[in-house]
């Protein structure tokens, strides 16, 4: 006898949302699988979904350390706290490198033109550029231009912390979160002068601002403008018909909780777990 089951870490088809605690609609994921399913693509989109959920773990774990510091008072609790920092702005330049696949694959069906396969490559063509040698439309034009800024900002503390021998020195453990300092230039300003996230009555003694706020300010920006990269590609890009009409495309996994609750994050920024 079977079971009715339910996804742990999957996507799914549905007329609605199933769990709102930690289900996902992302419209990026909706459109590449009902307009555009072919083999390559959406075995790209897999490999962003897994990039996304990647992000939600980093969250996760934050939670994990953060209780465990409190456990222990353990002060190189933040060595792990350095080390998922490192991870999360490699795991961001991925997720655009993909979609920058996603790209270059659908432009090459669409018109047998060659894009490259680097976004940062795309994101510093000025406009002109783009549609003398790859006859890119407006709305793919306009997403490269829109998102460069925050690309480049992330792209940077990637490319410092990776190739450029930079070092995140010095995280510091509170009760209620985990801390940069904002203010010494020798530190982290290289983290945290790209971000304006910090209102001075969240900002605590010496300078010290939340990584909480920073990784939830930045993930909530990537989907917003994996959304918008999605309405780019439709325009621009003629759809398949859509496999169906009445269903969309949802995803969960085991730590997307958090990914729903990435403003309630930015807003707070300091955590109390009893609460």
């Amino acid at each position: 006898m079977l079971m009715p089951t339910e996804p742990c870490q999957a996507c799914y088809w549905s007329e609605e949302v199933v769990d709102r605690s930690k289900d996902i609609y992302l419209r990026m994921v909706d459109i590449i699988s009902q307009h555009y399913s072919y083999d390559r693509t959406i075995n790209t989109l897999q490999s962003i979904i897994r990039d996304i959920e990647n992000c939600s773990v980093i969250l996760a774990r934050y939670f994990l350390f953060l209780k465990l510091y409190r456990e222990t008072k353990d002060i190189f609790v933040s060595n792990f706290v350095t080390t998922d920092i490192e991870y999360f702005f490699g795991n961001i330049r991925s997720i655009y490198d993909l979609l920058q696949f996603l790209t270059w694959d659908l432009w090459k069906r669409a018109t047998k033109i060659n894009l490259s396969k680097n976004f940062h490559d795309m994101t510093k063509r000025d406009p002109d550029y783009l549609t003398r040698k790859y006859h890119l439309p407006e709305p793919l034009i306009k997403y490269y231009i829109e998102t460069k800024d925050f690309f480049d900002a992330c792209c940077k503390i990637r490319d410092s912390l990776q190739h450029l021998g930079y070092d995140i020195q010095v995280v510091f453990c509170f009760e209620d979160g985990f801390a940069l300092p904002k203010k010494n230039p020798w530190l982290t300003s290289f983290l945290t002068s790209s971000f304006d996230i910090w209102p001075e009555e969240k900002i605590k003694e010496n300078g010290l601002v939340s990584v909480l706020a920073l990784i939830s300010s930045i993930s909530q920006k990537l989907l917003k403008n994996i959304d918008t990269f999605s309405e780019s590609l439709i325009q621009s890009i003629q759809p398949l018909i859509p496999i169906s009409t009445k269903y969309k495309v949802f995803f969960r996994g085991p730590y997307t909780n958090h990914l729903l609750k990435l403003e309630d994050y930015l807003e707070k920024q300091w955590i109390d777990l009893d609460n």
